[in-house]
């Protein structure tokens, strides 16, 4: 591991932190920084903006939880169990007020204006992600060991089952994409699913739009591939040495990737190039990178822990590096 890391700290090294100092308030920024570590009761994998407030779930990853949620409002951090039995992987919502937290052995949680209930898979697979929106509600997951996956679409009769392999896990789903263990599909309007294979174990996938997506992965260093006029592209990774978990773009916006070992970066010409720390900031994982406001955040904490205990750390691009303390959330319930 420290072999590693310090191959990495060297291939960092020669790329520029993006800064920009100000002459009249002596603060350089925006900047990379850590907004917390040591959160919580379990490492943080995944975020979602509900309004001013950002919503990151994860939790203990030794199969019996517990599922924690973190709340941040830009000035204060503050962690709650969701869930006793089981870590959550992802969460997502249709609206401000509605979202939903999926996770293992079949784990979902649905939040509407506050008010939480279970409305779980029967199924022993981990759920590692989810997409909601005004069309519908679908979740995805697998066993790992079995290198099965599946996806569900909510209905009004439950969960039904609409995408099942044998080919790969299926780890994450963005409005018509799913994608996983060197497995993609597209869901067409019919809703039938499109097999779109890639040349990489993928994690995560996100866009400007349906026909124009990023995903990122990789087994033993980083991937990025792009889909573009029809087909999927590998693209120079050159300053990301480790594997990564998570990806967050839009229409317009820059490319933004987290993964091991600290890694966080940033591309801003179509991946071409990238954009990192002067040197890795944490020892630690992230697993999911979320734009939040003005701040680009990044999710992860001591994912390789082999029993714990697990804890949060949340990176961040932003004009403040000032890191807090989390403390405990009142009760919402």
């Amino acid at each position: 591991m420290r072999i590693w890391l310090l191959a990495f700290v060297l291939a960092c090294s020669d790329k520029s932190a993006d800064t920009h100092e100000s002459s009249e308030t002596g603060f350089s920024g925006p900047d990379w920084s850590i907004l917390a570590d040591e959160v919580g009761e379990g490492v943080l994998l995944s975020a979602y903006s509900a309004g001013e407030e950002l919503l990151a779930v994860g939790g203990a990853l030794g199969g019996s939880g517990p599922g924690v949620l973190a709340r941040w409002d830009g000035a204060r951090l503050c962690t709650e169990t969701l869930v006793e039995d089981a870590a959550l992987w992802w969460i997502h919502g249709p609206s401000e007020t509605e979202w939903y937290a999926v996770g293992e052995r079949g784990t979902v949680v649905h939040v509407v204006d506050g008010v939480f209930s279970r409305e779980d898979v029967n199924t022993s697979y981990t759920l590692y992600g989810v997409w909601a929106d005004e069309d519908g509600v679908w979740v995805v997951g697998g066993d790992v060991a079995a290198g099965s996956g599946r996806v569900w679409q909510r209905t009004e009769d439950g969960w039904e089952t609409v995408l099942e392999t044998t080919d790969g896990v299926i780890f994450k789903v963005w409005k018509h994409w799913v994608v996983g263990d060197s497995v993609a599909w597209f869901r067409l309007e019919d809703g039938s699913f499109e097999e779109r294979p890639p040349s990489e174990r993928l994690l995560t996938v996100r866009g400007g739009s349906e026909e124009h997506v990023w995903a990122v992965g990789g087994s033993t260093s980083s991937a990025v591939l792009e889909w573009s006029e029809g087909a999927w592209a590998s693209l120079d990774t050159s300053g990301l040495s480790a594997p990564l978990n998570g990806i967050w773009t839009d229409l317009g916006q820059h490319v933004w990737v987290a993964g091991m070992i600290g890694t966080q970066a940033y591309s801003d010409d179509g991946g071409e190039s990238w954009t990192i720390p002067d040197f890795p900031l944490t020892p630690h994982h992230f697993h999911a990178v979320w734009k939040h406001q003005d701040d680009v955040l990044f999710l992860g904490g001591n994912l390789m822990s082999a029993a714990g205990p697990w804890f949060g750390t949340i990176g961040r691009w932003g004009t403040n590096s000032e890191a807090v303390v989390a403390t405990t959330c009142p009760s919402r319930r």
